[in-house]
């Protein structure tokens, strides 16, 4: 699986500052902070999908920080229809 979660991001980190870092482990098809619908503030995790599943490996396995905080990195798990909104 290429996706990977992204938690303990600083609440300033935007989908650009996210996507750079993640770039050094390899090519990025997608990647984004979830906000808040209502605040439009980050809730301080986000999503990366890479072109191939090494990339994303390569990104679990690393030692990962921004601004100061060290990430927490695993495998982005499939939603099932059972668990969708």
């Amino acid at each position: 699986m290429n996706k990977i979660f992204v938690t303990r991001l600083p609440w300033a980190t935007c989908k650009e500052a996210l996507k750079t870092h993640f770039s050094q482990y390899g090519n990025i098809v997608d990647g984004y902070v979830v906000m808040d619908r209502v605040t439009k503030r980050s809730r301080g995790f986000g999503f990366i999908t890479f072109e191939n599943s090494e990339s994303a490996q390569s990104a679990i396995n690393a030692d990962n920080e921004i601004g100061g905080r060290k990430l927490v990195v695993n495998q982005a798990l499939h939603k099932g229809p059972e668990q969708q909104e």
